[in-house]
């Protein structure tokens, strides 16, 4: 079986449509809802009445540590139950695009992570971790702003990278690496990081970080003895491009020729308002059944 962790704040539908596509005789879905989001108690219901576990623990905010939280602990939900072979960490707008055959076929043993060294990155990508953030309680705190937070980082930030000493030591760690926390990982490799004292230390470094998440799976696995086993491809098919009214693009129909050619396990980022057309032509493509998930998400 494989487990699948889903972090998610808005559009339920999508959310819905997503458990019902994945079979339950081989997936098992815990799924964290955004503790600020709409999503309510009637909701979480149905989402158990299907087999999933449900949590709704933490403000997440975006660039903020409670995101890793989250899927930390979504993550030691499924380990505990060491019945898993793999462990893909979604969002609640992305989309499976093969079924559970296929799924077993390619998840044969790799940490599958579109990784890349930071100091490769643009340098406002790189001085999210190298300048410390004290305003970072801002998005932190289950009262906070990211307005203000973005804010107050913004007029500071010719003082921050003038006089601030950049930082070059992470807990463990001096060489970071950057990935997008979506991926897909073995059981074993889940379960020797969460029992790993070098990632718990590496963890409580990088708790005031901006965008904590998507240094800390990267980065543990390059540094550790699992690196060997690292594939740099998440198995995401994503568009980064500014398109309906998101970046990465919200997928459409007019995406589907390259969504179904790509060697992608997952679409994202799909919302019921913009990408029902082409959920429907997923479905028909490689599950053989139109419409029948989408008009019961409706």
């Amino acid at each position: 079986m494989h487990a699948v962790l889903v972090t998610a704040y808005k559009d339920y539908p999508s959310l819905l449509r997503l458990v019902r596509r994945l079979d339950p005789s081989f997936f098992k879905l815990f799924i964290h809802i955004d503790r600020k989001s709409a999503i309510g108690a009637k909701q979480l219901d149905e989402l158990r009445s299907l087999g999933a576990e449900v949590s709704k623990t933490f403000t997440v905010r975006w660039g903020s540590y409670t995101h890793l939280q989250a899927i930390l602990q979504l993550m030691t939900a499924a380990v505990g139950e060491s019945r898993f072979d793999y462990v893909h960490i979604v969002s609640g707008q992305d989309y499976p695009l093969w079924n559970a055959t296929e799924f077993e076929r390619r998840c044969n043993g790799p940490i599958f992570i579109d990784y890349g060294p930071l100091e490769e990155q643009p340098p406002f990508v790189r001085h999210r971790y190298e300048l410390r953030d004290p305003f970072h309680f801002l998005l932190n705190d289950r009262f906070g702003s990211r307005p203000v937070h973005k804010f107050l980082t913004r007029k500071s930030a010719w003082i921050r990278e003038r006089i601030g000493k950049p930082r070059t030591q992470f807990g463990p760690y001096e060489t970071l690496y950057k990935a997008h926390v979506w991926s897909s990982l073995p059981g074993w490799a889940c379960a020797r990081l969460l029992s790993d004292r070098v990632a718990a230390e590496f963890v409580a470094a990088i708790r005031n970080t901006r965008v904590a998440e998507e240094i800390f799976f990267p980065t543990y696995f390059m540094n550790s003895g699992m690196a060997g086993a690292v594939v740099k491809d998440d198995l995401r098919y994503t568009d980064w491009s500014d398109r309906n009214g998101s970046n990465p693009a919200y997928l459409d129909e007019s995406d589907a020729e390259a969504v179904l050619g790509s060697n992608a396990l997952f679409a994202r980022k799909v919302s019921s308002g913009t990408s029902g057309r082409l959920l429907d032509t997923i479905d028909v493509a490689r599950f053989g059944r139109a419409g029948s998930v989408a008009q019961a998400a409706a």
